[in-house]
């Protein structure tokens, strides 16, 4: 099956080495509805030698994925990936710890980190969420503004977060 975030899943989360994780994501709430990714940036200033001064930068993307059997996707149809898949695929790619991708409806995010990921799973009685953290590890440059997401030359191909890009779809 083919995925496509923001028709018949939110997300997806991929290593090149497993097959796609698509995710059905927690609504927001307030006064954006939807699902969305939250991004976390921080800065450090690290003492280094001869008393000089640098500039440590890492962004922290958190999601909430939702698991139920059964699930409705965006479009209406109901999810096809049974909740042991669903794990056992979320394992795979979150061990390999790095060059992991999260594509959205508005673009992809390359060569993440789960190197010091969290997971936290919460088991209700009819649906189970799992908040997924990655990192970037380095600088990022994701506009702040969601009108201005888009590259102005398309032909640039994506935007450099360091070691990740963000591409839009």
């Amino acid at each position: 099956m083919e995925w496509f975030p923001g028709i018949n899943c939110d997300c997806i989360l991929r290593h090149a080495l497993h097959p796609d994780l698509p995710m059905i994501c927690a609504e927001a709430g307030g006064k954006f509805p939807g699902s969305r990714v939250r991004i976390h940036y921080e800065v450090y200033r690290v003492d280094g030698e001869g008393g000089t001064e640098t500039v440590s930068e890492i962004r922290h993307l958190w999601l909430t994925a939702l698991l139920a059997e059964p699930l409705l996707a965006p479009d209406g149809s109901w999810f096809p990936i049974a909740a042991e898949e669903f794990r056992e695929r979320l394992r795979a790619i979150l061990l390999e710890k790095q060059d992991i991708q999260l594509i959205t409806r508005t673009g992809r995010i390359r060569g993440l980190f789960g190197d010091d990921h969290v997971v936290i799973n919460s088991i209700y009685p009819e649906v189970e969420t799992f908040e997924i953290h990655l990192s970037t590890r380095t600088l990022c440059d994701l506009p702040l503004h969601p009108q201005r997401m888009w590259l102005d030359d398309p032909a640039a191909g994506g935007s450099l977060w360091g070691e990740a890009v963000w591409q839009p779809s």
